[in-house]
């Protein structure tokens, strides 16, 4: 399959922002991980998308993700959300508790239990939370998911995603 050219220029541009996770929100989802700007993500997007990030943060290119590299690259996401709490004691506690939770992740995300994130695992993972937003399993996340996600949010269904 050859790569859509205005795709591989976005992954490009994309290399340039910060990572960023798979949101728990469709819309907020979509927005994030929408690399072509044409208002909806493709699983071949997407996973084009993991495989940036996953570079992106393999920071001395051995091909996995140790526990410092992850949490190194969390943690300056982490500290300029966190940086713009006022309250001192506040901000701290918040990036005390987003490490721990940063810590558990990369145990998750660690399946192999081997003390490092292979690319195989940092994909499977971005693949769930792809999986979860498109609920008619079409291969695209876009309006008609965020609709069905309104749709089962009103019928009092709850999930771990939101529209």
């Amino acid at each position: 399959m050859t790569p859509n050219p205005r795709l591989l220029a976005a992954l490009l541009g994309a290399a340039l922002l910060p990572a960023m996770a798979a949101s728990h929100s469709s819309a907020t989802f979509i927005s994030e991980q929408d690399l072509n700007g044409d208002g909806k993500v493709l699983l071949a997007e997407f996973k084009l998308g993991r495989q940036v990030e996953f570079a992106r943060m393999d920071f001395d290119a051995d091909g996995v993700l140790s526990e410092a590299e992850y949490l190194g690259e969390f943690e300056g996401r982490l500290m300029l959300r966190v940086g713009k709490i006022a309250d001192p004691e506040k901000r701290r506690e918040e990036q005390q508790r987003q490490m721990r939770q940063a810590k558990v992740r990369f145990g998750v995300l660690d399946a192999d239990k081997n003390g490092s994130i292979s690319p195989e695992e940092f994909q499977a993972t971005g693949m769930r939370m792809f999986n979860l937003h498109d609920r008619n399993q079409d291969g695209v996340v876009d309006d008609t998911d965020m609709k069905l996600a309104e749709q089962e949010r009103k019928d009092g269904k709850t999930s771990f995603v939101s529209p």
